[in-house]
């Protein structure tokens, strides 16, 4: 069994960035060497969770890190969601994407700057399909960030964007997506799950000068444009989820650690409807270990969000066990083990709880970079795709 304090990090939307790759694999080197959870200092295990077969069920999601890529079919790709039985899909959003180039009016989503074309088919299809999308926006256009990007070879823009810009996006995507708007003669849906960011605690995504306190201030920054401008322009019933927070367990030179993440929303009094949580422990779903995040410690991140707001819900937007090593993460499980360990995520006591109102599985299919699919790269089914489906099927 492999240490529960070790728990790798992983670039894991390079697929359509083959370019990048080299770039990736030296950040990645360093990100591995400056994360890690908190644990006992011989990583033993010293119990097993209970598993329950009753009690709430939380909505089952997956995530599908292909959706995105320019060369990939929407249709296509929803269609494969769709045959998981998932009934939530998370979908990034790249800012710099969609706006390549500064807006006009960036509160406009007509604005002829924008390029929504593809993001109007995938929440469409997922809609169509009967599948909650829960958009996570992040990746500023140079533009919106002082002119300039960390490394302009990364595919993630790290450095932190104007707030005022990001904003004004918010409210874009917001109007877009509120049910009362429509594109090419047709309504568009309405979507109600934003999360703000992606694992913004880690410095792939988000990376200001200074210290923690100038990270977790960014990040506030951020949040406070984006709650107004989903709620004041967006679905009647839109939920802000914010956190995004990535797997990471000490705070240090390449992010800071969960429970010093969460600390910071209450410190800075940020506004937020939920708190998101992404874990990928080295652990089994159902070891007792202290490796922070774990599914053993949820519980104590759940508290920590009480202090930012009592009894905030909780949604795990990325979760998993990778199938081979790659670059970016050293553990690896047996396929049969990521099938048992689907099943056991969603029989926790701490899963079932009402107020976890949602796990995504992190990704549909493998990618070399990433294979923590239920599909292997040539897209035959894992042993963890029939255990997926028949878990989806009770959620």
């Amino acid at each position: 069994m492999t240490s529960p304090g070790h728990t790798g990090r992983r670039p894991r939307r390079t697929w359509a960035h083959a370019a990048a790759l080299v770039a990736l694999t030296l950040a990645a080197a360093l990100l591995v060497a400056c994360s890690g959870s908190e644990g006992s200092g011989d990583g033993t295990i010293t119990a097993q969770l209970p598993t329950v077969a009753t009690g709430h069920m939380p909505i089952v999601g997956v995530q599908d890190d292909r959706l995105v890529n320019a060369d990939a079919v929407p249709a296509e790709r929803v269609r494969m969601i769709a045959a998981t039985g998932a009934r939530l899909a998370r979908v990034d959003v790249f800012w710099k994407d969609i706006a390549p180039d500064p807006p006009a009016d960036p509160t406009d989503p007509e604005d002829p700057r924008y390029r929504f074309a593809r993001l109007d088919a995938i929440v469409r299809g997922l809609r169509a399909a009967g599948i909650e999308p829960l958009l996570a926006v992040f990746n500023a256009p140079a533009w919106a960030s002082g002119g300039t990007t960390v490394t302009p070879t990364m595919p993630y823009n790290s450095r932190p964007p104007d707030p005022a810009a990001y904003g004004a996006f918010m409210t874009a995507l917001a109007t877009r997506y509120s049910g009362r708007s429509s594109a090419g003669g047709e309504r568009l849906p309405a979507v109600r799950l934003w999360e703000v960011w992606n694992e913004p605690n880690l410095s792939l995504y988000l990376k200001p000068e200074g210290g923690a306190k100038a990270w977790t201030a960014a990040y506030a920054g951020l949040v406070r444009a984006a709650y107004p401008a989903v709620h004041d322009h967006g679905a009647h019933d839109a939920t802000v989820l914010v956190g995004a927070t990535g797997p990471r367990g000490k705070t240090g030179p390449g992010g800071v650690g969960a429970r010093d993440w969460v600390a910071a929303l209450a410190a800075n009094d940020v506004p937020g409807d939920a708190y998101s949580q992404h874990i990928y422990p080295a652990s089994a779903p159902r070891d007792v270990t202290p490796a922070v995040p774990s599914w053993a410690t949820l519980p104590q991140l759940m508290e920590a969000a009480d202090g930012w707001k009592p009894g905030v819900p909780v949604y795990i937007t990325e979760a998993g066990y990778t199938t081979a090593p790659t670059p970016y993460r050293k553990v690896a499980v047996s396929e049969d083990d990521q099938a048992r360990y689907v099943r056991d995520i969603f029989g926790l006591e701490v899963v079932r709880d009402r107020r976890l109102k949602a796990v995504v599985w992190f990704n549909l299919q493998d990618n070399p970079n990433w294979p923590a699919g239920l599909l292997r790269v040539d897209g035959s089914e894992k042993p963890s795709y029939a255990v997926f489906r028949e878990v989806a099927a009770g959620g």
